[in-house]
Formats: structure tokens, C-alpha cells, sequence
């Protein structure tokens, strides 16, 4: 188990490292998927549905602010359904206004899910996102899973209905609207998606939040099982069209996703649970402190305290402004065995003349006390009053 920690410990340490080309490369990928997925799935407008027109704003999105994806995916939209229709372009730029104008009420931040979610259902994948955001996110993230659905839904309204809506003139305009917004209030499967995905989301964020142990477990296992209940009973009332195996599938495969999320961010060690009390001048607290798990991977750098070659031994005293494992020497006195090592900041030495130091304070080799006239080291050093060897001592020379 502790090998699996260290692991751990050194992917978020590489991480932290690469991360400022790891985000720009993901978001590059998501917006490609993104955007190649409109142009798959409307194909209105041909001189945008090319991998070229895909890429470069792919490429545009991986160094902007994520709320730019959202407005490009936007605009791929519009111009397909301009392209479609005017009608359709009218309808559809005013939605998107109105679910642009929740997004920035309530879930600024989550916006990028606003268009991941239309994503994960045109590829059926209904039930991946919820018990995520559930785990990372905020009930405000709701809002915007709520946003996509309904976006996801408009445009599957217009894709079913493209040739009888392509057919119309101008003039048809009022049966062109009633047509679009008929089909599109008379999805029932649309409002049993968002219900399932706000109560997932939010029994997920609000249990995992419980001063209980294994909280994020409980809080997994139970929104997989509230999410897969409310769209099977959805299902059975209202045709959603959904199958029950992509249902199953996806719910395992967020469960998976969710406990790696756990996993790097939620690693606790439950078992070394304490609980303290204290009190000031107004209020008792009561507070229950859970430890993480948290493996430095220590990489020192070591040097063992060894004979010199020269005529002369140089021996230090005291503490300096180093960082040891262990206090060595203490007024002149081995408190440990001279093979002791210690760590980070190494005493240098400089070799003087005549094999000398003219730096260091310590004995020769025939055990006489000697001192320089220089300083040994910038930090400072405590000297041994004492000019006798100690007995400690006299196995190294």
C-alpha cells in the first residue's frame, strides 16, 4: 500500500512540474472534441465543417480563458443553423442568450460544462459527468449540466427536423417556429436528464461533505444509485430513449473517474482521527481532525564525516544555521557516532597551504588544538572552549 502513496506522491509532484503545458494540451483536446462534434452532428454549413477551421480555434481555446470555448461552440452553432435557417438562427441565439444569462448568475466557473454535457449525450455517454461534478464541483455546476441538456436538446430538435424545416420559405416563418418550439417543449426525456443530474449532483456534493468516515465513498455509491434509479424510472414513465446498458456502463465508468478523484485530492488516513477541544472567551469548539496521507519522497543530499588525507584534521564544534538529522556534536561532544551523517548544507573546507586549513577551527593530527585566524563559515558556528580532545574523539585520529 505505501508503494501505491509513493506513486502517488511522484505523479502529483511531476504534475506540479508540467503542469503549465499539461492544462493547455488538455483543453486543446476538449475543445477539438467539442467542435468536432458540432460540425458532425449539425453540418449545415460547410466551409466551418473542415479539421483545419477545427483545429485553429482548438488551438485559439488551449491558451484563452475556458469561457472563450463556450462562446466559439456558440458560434459554431449559430452559423450552422443560420445556415439551416433564419428562423432557426433567431430561436436558437436567443436560447442560448437566456441559458448564457444562468450560467453567469449562478455557475460562472462550471461554464465549461455547458458544453461538455451536449458532448458526452450526443456520444451516449448520459451518466459520466454528475457524480463527477458531484465530487469536484458545487451545486451551482447543476445550472450548467441543466444548460447543456438543454442546449443538447434544442439542437436534437433541429438535426430530427432539418428537412421539413430546410423545405420552408420566408413566408412560412410563424409554421417554422411553431414547428421548432413544439418539438422542442415536447421532449419530456429533456426535463427527467436535468432532474436525474441535479439530484445526483447535489445528494453527491452534500454527502460527501458529512463529518462521517468514508465520506466520499458513501457520497460515490450513492449518487450512482440515485442516478441509474431516476433514469430508469424516468425511462419507464417517459420514453427517454436512453439504454439501459449505456446507463449501467457510464455509471461505472463516473464511479471509476470519481474515486480516482479521491484518490489525489481525498487521501486520508481515518484511523488517526483526532478529536480536540478548546475554548476562548466566547465559544467551545469541538473539531475532529482527519490526517492526510502524505508521503514526502525525501531526496537528501549526504556526506559522511570521514578522515582527510592531508597532515592536517579539522574538527568543528557547536551548531550552525545548517539542517541536520540528527544533532551530531554538542560543545565539542560526540553525541552520536562520528559516522553519523548529516544533510542539505555541507561544511566546505578549503585546503590551505602546507596541507593547512586556514579556515577551520579543530585538532591536528597529533591531537594538538589549533585555530585559524579566519572564519570557517558564514552561519554561525559555536567553538569548543575547551583546546583538550575529547575522549570521543580519539578513535578518528
Amino acid at each position: 500500500m505505501k508503494i501505491i502513496f509513493e506513486i502517488r506522491e511522484k505523479i502529483i509532484q511531476i504534475y506540479n512540474k508540467i503542469d503549465a503545458f499539461v492544462v493547455p494540451v488538455l483543453k486543446l483536446f476538449v475543445a477539438f472534441i467539442v467542435f468536432h462534434t458540432i460540425n458532425s452532428r449539425l453540418g449545415f454549413f460547410t466551409k466551418i465543417d473542415s479539421v483545419a477551421i477545427e483545429l485553429i480555434a482548438s488551438l485559439l481555446c488551449s491558451f484563452l480563458p475556458a469561457g472563450v470555448m463556450v462562446i466559439l461552440a456558440a458560434a459554431f452553432i449559430l452559423l450552422h443553423t443560420y445556415s439551416l435557417s433564419l428562423i432557426a438562427a433567431a430561436l436558437c441565439l436567443i436560447l442560448f442568450l437566456i441559458l448564457y444569462l444562468l450560467l453567469l448568475r449562478f455557475s460562472t466557473k462550471e461554464s465549461i460544462v455547458a458544453i461538455i454535457v451536449p458532448v458526452l449525450l450526443f456520444w451516449k455517454m448520459p451518466c459520466v459527468l454528475p457524480i463527477i461534478l458531484g465530487v469536484a464541483s458545487n451545486p451551482g455546476s447543476a445550472v450548467a449540466a441543466a444548460v447543456g441538456i438543454v442546449a443538447y436538446c434544442f439542437i436534437k430538435v433541429l438535426t430530427a427536423n432539418a428537412t421539413a424545416i430546410g423545405t420552408m420559405e420566408l413566408g412560412d416563418a410563424a409554421e417554422q417556429l411553431k414547428l421548432i418550439v413544439d418539438a422542442f417543449l415536447a421532449n419530456k426525456g429533456m426535463i427527467v436528464l436535468i432532474v436525474a443530474s441535479a439530484v445526483t449532483i447535489i445528494a453527491v456534493y452534500l454527502l460527501r461533505r458529512l463529518p462521517v468516515k468514508r465520506n466520499w465513498e458513501i457520497a460515490i455509491g450513492a449518487g450512482a444509485i440515485i442516478e441509474i434509479v431516476v433514469l430508469i424510472v424516468g425511462d419507464i414513465i417517459i420514453d427517454t430513449g436512453l439504454s439501459l446498458i449505456s446507463i449501467i456502463l457510464t455509471t461505472v465508468l463516473s464511479v471509476a473517474i470519481a474515486f480516482a478523484i479521491k484518490f489525489f485530492v481525498y487521501c486520508v488516513d481515518f484511523e488517526r482521527t483526532e478529536r480536540v477541544q478548546f475554548e476562548d472567551d466566547d465559544y467551545y469548539y469541538y473539531v475532529k481532525a482527519v490526517p492526510k496521507i502524505n508521503l514526502g519522497i525525501a531526496t537528501p543530499k549526504s556526506k559522511s564525516i570521514n578522515r582527510q588525507k592531508t597532515g592536517r584534521r579539522g574538527y568543528v564544534t557547536g551548531s550552525t544555521d545548517d539542517i541536520y538529522t540528527n544533532d551530531i556534536y554538542d560543545d565539542g561532544i560526540n553525541v552520536d557516532e562520528y559516522e553519523e551523517e548529516y544533510y542539505e548544507d555541507e561544511y566546505l573546507t578549503e585546503e590551505g597551504v602546507d596541507g593547512e586549513y586556514v579556515d577551520e577551527v579543530g585538532y591536528d593530527e597529533n591531537g594538538e588544538y589549533y585555530e585559524s585566524s579566519d572564519e570557517y563559515y558564514e552561519g554561525d558556528a559555536e567553538v569548543a572552549e575547551d583546546e583538550s580532545m575529547p575522549d570521543e574523539l580519539e578513535e578518528l585520529f
